[in-house]
């Protein structure tokens, strides 16, 4: 597998794989497709440096994405603090690749600057429960009954992973607290 940066060219792949979760109700709150267009500002938000969006590759092929987006509104207390999302081609789910990509993206998160890393799903999501806590993720909340997904009221989990700081990070606090 190659996981890289998502280039503008990735969009419309990464709107299908988004899309094709759509119908299940189990990985979004969108009920109707989303189009590329629709999607253009929420790319431009990302930023390799701080807020990456990559793409998983398989025999040059993309079949899924991760990305991190700023917590609540990108508000300036919450800097340290990051969303993750995840997205798997139908055809390639089940093959331990979420656990790969989730595993990357929290290596990489020191270097992003994150020390909170907050996962939210439907309560209903089995798959994602049970990855998050494989990577050892805590619950630390539940909003019960928040959406309604074609009748089905559904809860929102999120579970929360504290990054420990690098070894530079605890010499950096150490020399100037």
């Amino acid at each position: 597998m190659l996981l890289r940066d998502a280039t503008a060219d990735d969009l419309p792949v990464i709107v299908a794989i988004y899309n094709a979760a759509i119908p299940g109700r189990a990985a979004t709150a969108d009920t109707e497709p989303v189009t590329v267009e629709s999607r253009k500002d929420w790319f431009a938000k990302h930023d390799s440096a701080r807020r990456p969006l990559w793409v998983a590759e398989i025999d040059g092929e993309v079949v899924a994405w991760i990305g991190l987006s700023s917590f609540y509104g990108g508000r300036p207390a919450y800097d340290a603090t990051a969303e993750v999302s995840m997205y798997i081609a139908p055809a390639y789910q089940n093959r331990k690749l979420g656990r790969e990509l989730m595993n990357r993206m929290i290596v990489a998160c020191p270097r992003l600057g994150v020390t909170t890393l907050l996962a939210m799903f439907f309560d209903h999501n089995i798959a994602s429960r049970r990855l998050c806590e494989a990577m050892g993720f805590e619950q630390v909340g539940h909003l019960q009954r928040i959406a309604n997904l074609g009748g089905d009221e559904r809860g929102l989990i999120i579970s929360a992973l504290r990054i420990p700081p690098t070894d530079l990070d605890e010499k950096r606090s150490t020399k100037h607290g």
